[in-house]
């Protein structure tokens, strides 16, 4: 006996045709009239292939195919379609919903065969997946129940998804952006704490996880504990050695007295796109709780991770708009801007700060002597020692050409001193080798502070630039403090 053959088709004319044709070719045939009786006899009949019309009362061709490919004990089964539709909308839709060939009711018989034949090679049904089949016959919903199941679970999924989507309006409104997420992930997740963490493409932005409590008055302590517990699993893919964390919602009544071990299930997920870390979200509770057996967890990852990448890239856009491309400090535009904010706001709110203008020694010699490219390596090196040698809340920038210029709020003129002749030192212990050429470079630094007598951003600057000078005069390699 030949191959086992299902043919799905409501035309009595069109059915009997099909069933005399395939079988004086050597197919064993079982019919149905519709989607529904289709369904039901894949479990008795256990076909080798299904040949199925689309435009059927009730169940569809579609939704049949549908059907069978969404179930684990009927999707190997091939399925081919037949109509008279011939738009490559249809073509498309029988391709999503799985069925192997899609091909025309006016096919020669002899053609068909061959498709048959050919596909039947291609997607071989093993006698013990069929074996598992019919054991699985007498357990069987009806056909429509298991549509049914598969459309509410569509509906479901789509609305999920789009209710995160709808969120991207938030992009840069970080702080309603979290708020929205909280409210909607605390409508379907069981938590007592949960946290959102934006990574940001800017080693110098603060890093903070916004936690949400759902109103409880937790304490220090225990939210101190949480977000060391985050960021040491997001260590693992990114180092940080700063961090804050911030309580969203309002938080209300007595404090609770649990403690971090009283915390029985939690979840830390990082989310990573192109090998960066870009996020990551966390929920602990006091249940006992898996939560990756949540029904629509990938699903949630999915659109939390496309959320993510969205305001990653946002805020990557805005944060390369102000960067110079080569050192990776700010560029001037962003000087300028931010001297003339750090000044005003230390007139409105008196405070200190500094400001330092580095240039690096003979850097047209290293230049002409060693290439354009070195000049670059050490432009690129002497920032990198930079970074390291300031705080986070130090700004830096390069100006010009080599010049470099450090911001340092809050910081007198002698406390500025220590850190800018540290940055002196380390240049000049710093052996600098680009392609097997080594040389030595030093840099002069003219160093200044907000001073009473300066009356506008733009005279700070000056004083800065002046004290460099000096320090070039009296033989570079040097700290020049500007003299009031």
């Amino acid at each position: 006996m030949g191959a086992k053959l299902l043919i799905v088709e409501d035309s009595e004319t069109q059915l009997k045709f099909l069933k005399e044709e395939l079988a004086a070719n050597g197919f064993e045939i079982e019919t149905a009239t519709n989607g529904a009786e289709g369904y039901k006899k894949v479990f008795e009949f256990i076909p080798d292939l299904i040949v199925s019309d689309i435009t059927m009362p009730v169940i569809d061709g579609y939704q049949l195919c549908r059907l069978i490919k969404n179930k684990e004990e009927t999707k190997k089964i091939p399925v081919i379609l037949l109509t008279i539709l011939d738009k490559k909308i249809d073509s498309f839709w029988g391709k999503k919903a799985g069925a192997q060939l899609f091909l025309s009711k006016s096919i020669d018989v002899n053609e068909l065969v061959k498709n048959i034949n050919a596909t039947i090679r291609r997607y071989p049904i093993s006698d013990e997946y069929k074996s598992n089949l019919s054991i699985m016959s007498s357990q069987q919903n009806s056909a429509q129940t298991q549509l049914n199941t598969i459309l509410n679970d569509l509906l479901l999924k789509s609305v999920f998804a789009n209710e995160f989507r709808n969120l991207s309006d938030f992009l840069n409104y970080e702080r309603i952006l979290v708020e929205k997420l909280f409210s909607l992930l605390s409508s379907f997740v069981e938590y007592h704490v949960a946290g959102i963490f934006f990574a940001s493409p800017d080693d110098f932005a603060e890093n903070i996880l916004y936690i949400d409590t759902l109103g409880r008055n937790l304490s220090k302590n225990l939210l101190s504990d949480i977000q060391y517990d985050f960021f040491r699993k997001m260590e693992e893919i990114k180092h940080y050695n700063d961090y804050k964390f911030e309580v969203v919602r309002m938080l209300l009544g007595k404090e609770m007295e649990y403690q971090f071990n009283d915390l029985k299930s939690k979840i830390i997920i990082p989310l990573v796109f192109d090998k960066k870390l870009i996020g990551g979200i966390c929920f602990y509770t006091r249940q006992e709780i898996d939560y990756s057996s949540f029904r629509y967890f990938d699903i949630m990852i999915s659109e939390l991770l496309a959320i993510f990448k969205m305001k990653y890239q946002y805020t990557e856009k805005e944060f390369m708009s102000v960067l110079d491309g080569l050192t990776g400090l700010y560029n001037r535009r962003q000087f300028e801007i931010s001297l003339e904010q750090e000044y005003n706001r230390t007139k409105r709110h008196p405070s200190d700060f500094s400001l330092a203008i580095l240039d690096i020694d003979f850097f047209k010699k290293v230049n002409d002597t060693y290439g354009h490219q070195y000049g670059d390596y050490v432009l690129k090196t002497v920032s990198d020692i930079l970074k390291a040698c300031f705080r986070k809340t130090d700004l830096l920038y390069r100006y010009g050409g080599e010049e470099l210029v450090i911001l340092m709020p809050e910081t007198n003129i002698e406390g500025a001193q220590i850190p800018v002749e540290r940055l002196r030192r380390s240049v000049e212990e710093y052996d600098f080798d680009y392609n097997g050429t080594k040389a030595k470079v030093t840099v002069s630094i003219g160093l200044t502070m907000n001073y009473t007598n300066f009356n506008n951003a733009g005279e700070m600057l000056k004083s800065a630039d002046e004290a460099l000078y000096k320090a070039k005069e009296s033989g570079r390699n040097r700290v020049i403090l500007h003299e009031q």
